[in-house]
């Protein structure tokens, strides 16, 4: 009785929009999750929003697991139901959405049906979706597959990928091509991603399946259909990590004005640039640096808002005066910021059990001796943990440490940390002579840059 009445309702609103308005097409979902493990109460549907996921509708399930949706459909494209699945990398159920459809799903654990009144193309699509689906286990966070298991089986599941492509041969072009370019980007895509998650065993550098390399081209990016799938700017994305870490030369940074040239749609330019800033971490001097090579191609108005709050953000602290604190060195004795007003000062925020903090303190060392003599202090600042302060006072004096050495008092929970906003180190911070934020999240050590700028505010 219960699914008599959810469809009926189902319907009813179906009827009542299709009178109230002549302007869109519908498309209906309705769906049964009968996996009776699942905890999921409501089911989401997404669709494409310039290469990413973008929530289009949600639904409540009921206590029969079932849900629907009802969707105006004024542009056909890819859709995506997601009941909790997807951020496992559990199954995909990618539906291709155009007006009048009526789909049906019941969804198992690990598959789907599909009936209804007019699926449209989803036949095509599920088998897609069975490529992606046998991909997806290598490119899961937390799987237990490594290259042993994954190299000997690409090249199969390419040339089954590439098989199926094949055969995409119905009386829709623009179908076709959206179908073939989604399975080709779920391959390389998913591909990448094997190589960006952490493994139990790895591989030499030079150790790449040799269908990878087919994949890299010149002019890499050239179609903007590529933002009508949620995985496009993923695509992107781990393609130049790839290239980036796997190149000839020794692994670099990506260099992202050298990464927009392999890309020739401007929508496309855009649209990945926009992303790889906002996940970049960079500091102010590198994006002040590569600011002028990309920022005429972010061309869009989101692009243009987005670099107008980013800005605002990075340099929302330039300026203000620095936090004083008086934290003690080795000996005991309190030392105050503001001691060393009238000089620059740059501060390492470290921990004894930090291995990348460990990793800059030979750098810091050469830095601190060839700036030895000028205006300006280098402060190392431990976070330790209280208990731990004989420990920090051995390792300075065991490692010889240079500079100011000091500790804070609560770690993480000290004033600096909290005011400065520490919530992972190393972190490095660089005032002016009159105690003002220069940076409060200032290049390291290790970064050529740093010299730049130092040589740079000592001669001004």
């Amino acid at each position: 009785m219960k699914k008599h009445i959810f469809y009926f309702i189902l319907s009813l609103i179906t009827v009542q929009i299709g009178f109230a308005s002549g302007i869109s097409e519908y498309a209906i979902i309705k769906g049964k999750l009968s996996i009776p493990e699942s905890k999921a109460k409501e089911v989401t549907l997404y669709n494409a929003e310039e290469g990413k996921p973008a929530v289009a509708a949600t639904a409540k399930i009921n206590s029969l697991g079932e849900f629907g949706f009802m969707l105006p459909i004024t542009t056909s494209g890819f859709y995506y139901v997601d009941y909790g699945q997807q951020k496992g990398r559990g199954q995909l159920i990618r539906l291709y959405l155009e007006p009048k459809l009526d789909i049906e799903l019941t969804i198992v654990k690990d598959s789907y049906t599909l009936a209804g009144k007019n699926i449209g193309q989803n036949v095509l699509v599920q088998k897609a979706n069975e490529i992606y689906n046998e991909f997806a286990p290598f490119a899961k966070l937390g799987g237990d597959q490594t290259y042993l298991d994954f190299y000997p089986w690409l090249d199969k599941g390419v040339a089954k990928a590439n098989e199926f492509s094949k055969s995409i041969k119905t009386k829709d072009a623009a179908f076709n091509k959206l179908l073939k370019l989604a399975v080709a980007t779920d391959v390389e895509e998913l591909t990448y991603t094997f190589f960006r998650l952490p493994r139990t065993v790895h591989p030499e550098k030079d150790v790449r399946p040799e269908i990878i390399k087919t994949w890299e081209t010149d002019k890499k990016f050239t179609d903007p259909d590529l933002l009508k799938l949620s995985n496009g700017v993923s695509l992107m994305s781990n393609y130049f990590f790839y290239v980036s870490v796997n190149s000839s030369t020794a692994p670099k940074r990506l260099d992202l004005a050298e990464a927009i040239t392999h890309i020739t749609d401007p929508a496309l330019k855009d649209v990945f640039l926009r992303d790889a800033v906002a996940g970049s971490r960079m500091k102010i001097e590198e994006y002040e640096k590569v600011a002028p090579a990309i920022k005429p191609f972010m061309i869009s108005d989101a692009s243009k808002a987005f670099l107008l709050d980013y800005e605002k953000v990075l340099h929302k602290n330039v300026g203000q005066k620095g936090l004083e604190f008086t934290y003690k060195d080795i000996n005991d004795k309190p030392v105050s910021f503001s001691d060393f007003k009238g000089k620059f000062v740059y501060i390492d925020l470290w921990a004894t059990w930090c291995g990348p903090c460990k990793a800059e303190i030979p750098h810091m060392k050469k830095i601190e001796e060839d700036y030895h003599g000028k205006n300006i202090v280098f402060i190392s600042l431990s976070l330790d943990k209280p208990k731990d302060a004989q420990k920090w006072k051995d390792f300075v004096t065991k490692e010889q440490l240079k500079g100011i050495q000091l500790m804070a008092d609560k770690d993480f929970g000290s004033d600096v940390a909290k005011n400065y906003d520490v919530n992972a180190i190393p972190r490095f911070l660089l005032f002016d002579t009159k105690g003002n934020i220069i940076n409060a999240d200032a290049l390291r050590p290790s970064n050529p840059e740093l010299r730049v700028q130092l040589d740079k505010l000592l001669k001004g």
